[in-house]
């Protein structure tokens, strides 16, 4: 079969489906009521954060304690926040990911859309993060969301998502198996994976 063939059939198949409406889903279904427990949107955040091996940093004076304890020197700021936190009196800081030397940055800090409280995951759209290298490329990453910002449930993050091409959600620091089984954190994005919550 040749190319032309492949995709009619494809579309032939597509057309066959049209019409065809996909089953209707309630919470009650898709939510998992056990990882939302008792507590506001921001508790359970942070408990399931937490759970995923990712620290929540309390409060923004805490922030700088937080990154010295990771050994961090140098980092980029986020322009979009509109504030470095008064980091600049302890760090090295840039407004703009250097896509020429991204090795010289110890951490990132990137601006979080939201927040969803019953994964534990911080969604970054490509419509209000400046770059999202700076949130992959550095050992360490802080998303900071609003507190306001967070939802109780994934159907509620995905239909914040709706109107963005591109989300990528975030649970904790990046990890595989894929070698040997065994559990390796920080081989394709950040080995530290943080959030505060304003």
């Amino acid at each position: 079969m040749d190319r032309k063939d492949f995709l009619e059939r494809i579309r032939a198949a597509e057309k066959s489906r049209a019409g065809n409406a996909l089953p209707a889903f309630d919470d009650s279904e898709t939510v998992s009521f056990a990882a939302l427990g008792d507590g506001t949107a921001r508790e359970i955040f942070e408990r399931n954060f937490s759970r995923n091996r990712a620290d929540v940093i309390s409060s923004p004076e805490k922030l700088a304690d937080f990154l010295k304890s990771k050994g961090c020197k140098k980092g980029v700021v986020d322009a979009a926040l509109g504030t470095a936190f008064g980091l600049e009196k302890h760090f090295e800081i840039s407004r703009d990911f250097d896509r020429n030397d991204p090795d010289s940055f110890d951490f990132g800090i990137t601006r979080a859309a939201f927040a969803i409280a019953e994964s534990g995951a911080v969604v970054l759209k490509d419509s209000s993060t400046s770059d999202r290298l700076a949130s992959i490329a550095p050992w360490v990453h802080v998303a900071v969301v609003e507190e306001k910002s967070i939802v109780k449930t994934i159907p509620e993050g995905l239909a914040k998502m709706a109107d963005c091409p591109y989300a990528i959600a975030i649970s904790g620091p990046s990890k595989t198996t894929d070698v040997e089984g065994v559990l390796v954190e920080g081989v394709h994005g950040p080995g530290v994976q943080a959030c505060l919550v304003v």
